[in-house]
């Protein structure tokens, strides 16, 4: 071999640290993929650029390719592509303390598409704007590794260059991104991953969601809308810190925004880790955006912390005013009301000057409100305030308002907290009526089991529904029934609701001594393999962590429901009158089993054998500490192991699935392994 191939053998090991003989081993496995097409000099040639290696006296001439072209360990690789997307900058923690920066893009060329990432001081031509999605781009000097599907992945560090392409003839030979901003109308066609320019309708307020893991996570709520519809939209992470510098009527660009569905099929969008949010945008798409003045929400986009907000509802139902006393001396005044649209039902309180506008209200009016702002109600949603310089009409020319659609469901798919609901099963057991006195008031009720194939539910009919109690055996259906924040389920049917006995059905039910025997066993799973809603489960796992919130709610001791926020919690709106709150119990946890994670809700009787403690009890004992942490520490959770049996239903602002627990156990090693015999026996069976 001639001192050419040895200069080039050298240099190698010079500069990359090789021995001789592993140089050849390179060398040799080149001349085994190349043969005698190539001399010993240019095999030797070949390894050198693949390692990146400058020979002296001469430059190394970088191969200019295709992204098709690339394969995980080649260097010195240039190139010409275009940005098709853009991710967002994020920075990770190195093994030695540093902190590293990288930012990734999405280049395509005529043979395919392939990932960029680039690393540290790289990072600042995203950050800055010089790298802009569609930008054609000069690489030189970059690497390729495998990613982390398998597929190669260009790497760009502070060697490589980038430059921005800005010839006419060079850019017409690449194709421009396939994905343009998409419309909101067009949202759900098959889009996974989309860009989309909107006018902010409105903003809510950044909260914090709990993942499985224990960790919380930051995430704020907007709407956007162009002048095909409107869209809810959710930031998470360090991006939800942005709404709070966002304006109502600002225009947005989200790029590489996940398009998500709810449990209506309605599209939504998510912005994370990946995601960017670009204020004043500079696209043609601006001048097509309406403003957002005269532009009215629907009530299933009204979040919490909205401080204005533009909407038209009907009002299902009107309470009685009420008068409290402030800190100062003086009194105020308050109105609720309960406004539907044909998304769904939203509370309402209107407050001292706006009592007057809102007296005038009457059951079915239509009623339009320019500047009310949110809060969150103590059922965790969403409620209207109505203040004094909040503008309310009352049924305004050319509104009209859909009303709220009855939903239809099986009593396997009861949660708590429903409204709005529609039921059909067969009595299986009945109570006498049985008649009540509470704070002054005087009332009736009939309690009854109703059962269909999907489970069995415990009813209760009030007031004038007591007096039509079906008897054991009837088929009945229950409409605008709701279910009460209790455990174990129950389904309510109050003043507004009907009662249909007999009436003819789609599906003909099971005897009544049939369905007294469905109660579906819940199903023993290890968290991983939990991946649907509305399965019935039990789980065995240690509480990881106990999530700090408050451990009890207030219900109204007549009706069952919920007592709004705190400035209302004396006044049940279903009664339309001040009661003295019950309390209930709800905890939160992570529970752990070593397969996975999952969210963990407990209500009522559940939390109470968790704990050991009445609702009650807990509620004076939660009253005596100044914080949660110091409550929750005297509980003493955290770390104890518990056999948990409930339903799993999905959380859709966390986009996660939680278990709704029905009862608690704490595992005994006789009663477990009593319980694997009898697996056993099954399976041999």
């Amino acid at each position: 071999m001639g001192t050419g191939f040895d200069r080039v053998v050298e240099e190698i090991t010079k500069q990359k640290g090789l021995s001789r003989e592993e140089v050849m081993a390179r060398i040799r496995e080149k001349e085994r993929e190349f043969g005698s097409i190539s001399t010993p000099e240019g095999l030797a040639r070949m390894v050198a650029a693949e390692l990146g290696v400058r020979l002296s006296g001469e430059p190394l001439k970088p191969r200019e390719i295709t992204l098709r072209d690339l394969v995980p360990g080649m260097s010195n690789v240039s190139l010409l592509a275009r940005v098709v997307r853009v991710y967002e900058p994020r920075s990770f923690p190195r093994w030695d303390g540093s902190v590293g920066r990288v930012a990734s893009l999405l280049l395509q060329d005529g043979t395919g598409t392939l990932r960029a990432s680039l690393w540290d001081s790289k990072v600042s031509l995203v950050e800055e704007g010089t790298i802009q999605k569609g930008d054609l781009l000069r690489i030189g000097g970059a690497y390729v590794q495998e990613g982390r599907g398998g597929e190669p992945e260009l790497k760009l560090s502070a060697r490589s260059s980038v430059e921005v392409v800005r010839d006419p003839s060079l850019e017409r030979k690449f194709p421009p991104p396939e994905e343009q901003p998409v419309r909101i109308s067009e949202l759900g066609r098959g889009h996974r991953e989309v860009d989309l320019v909107g006018r902010v309708a409105a903003v809510g307020e950044v909260r914090t969601s709990e993942r499985p893991d224990g960790t919380a996570e930051k995430f704020a709520s907007l709407v956007l809308l162009d002048e095909t519809g409107k869209v809810k939209t959710l930031l998470w992470g360090e991006k939800a810190e942005l709404v709070k510098d966002l304006r109502r009527g600002e225009v947005i660009k989200l790029e590489n925004a996940q398009v998500r569905v709810d449990s209506r099929g309605k599209p939504y969008l998510s912005v994370g880790a990946g995601g960017r949010v670009i204020p004043s945008p500079k696209s043609p798409r601006v001048s097509q955006l309406p403003e957002v003045d005269g532009k009215l929400l629907k009530l299933e986009e009204v979040e919490p912390g909205m401080p204005w907000v533009e909407v038209a509802a009907r009002v299902r139902r009107k309470y009685q005013v009420r008068e409290f006393g402030r800190p100062d001396g003086s009194v105020g005044r308050v109105l609720g009301a309960l406004l539907e649209d044909e998304t769904g039902l939203v509370k309402v309180s209107f407050w001292d000057g706006a009592v007057e506008r809102a007296e005038k209200l009457e059951e079915g009016d239509v009623v339009l409100l320019r500047g009310a702002y949110t809060k969150e109600g103590s059922s965790g949603r969403p409620e209207l305030h109505v203040g004094r310089s909040a503008s309310v009409e009352v049924n305004p020319p050319g509104v009209e308002v859909g009303e709220f659609g009855i939903r239809r469901l099986k009593i396997g798919e009861l949660e708590p907290g429903m409204d709005g609901l529609e039921v059909v099963g067969r009595v299986v057991e009945a109570g006498e009526v049985r008649e009540f006195q509470r704070e002054g008031r005087k009332g009736k009720f009939a309690s009854l089991i109703l059962g269909d194939r999907t489970g069995k539910v415990r009813v209760l009919l009030w007031q004038e529904h007591a007096d039509r109690a079906p008897r054991v055996g009837e088929v009945v259906l229950l409409r605008n029934a709701y279910t009460p924040w209790s455990s174990p389920l129950e389904l309510h049917l109050g003043r507004r609701g009907e009662l249909e006995v007999n009436p003819p059905v789609e599906e003909e039910l099971p005897p009544a001594d049939i369905l007294s025997r469905v109660s579906p066993a819940p199903e023993t799973r290890e968290i991983e393999e939990i991946q649907e809603p509305n399965l019935q489960v039990r789980v065995r796992g240690t509480i990881v962590q106990v999530i700090r919130r408050r451990p009890v709610f207030d219900l109204c001791p007549l009706c069952g429901r919920t007592l709004g926020t705190v400035d209302t919690s004396l006044m049940c709106e279903e009664c339309g009158k001040v009661v003295s709150p019950e309390h209930r119990a709800v905890l939160n946890l992570v529970v752990d089993d070593g397969t996975g994670a999952i969210r963990a809700v407990l209500f009522g009787r559940a939390a109470e054998e968790l704990v050991g403690m009445s609702s009650a009890r807990i509620f004076e004992e939660y009253r005596r500490f100044q914080n949660l942490a110091d409550f929750y520490r005297t509980l003493k959770l955290e770390g104890r192991e518990v056999i948990l049996s409930g339903t799993t239903r999905r959380d859709e602002y966390r986009e996660q699935l939680e278990l709704r627990v029905t009862s608690v156990e704490f595992p005994n090693a006789r009663m477990e392994a009593e319980r694997l015999l009898e697996k056993v026996k099954v399976k041999r069976g």
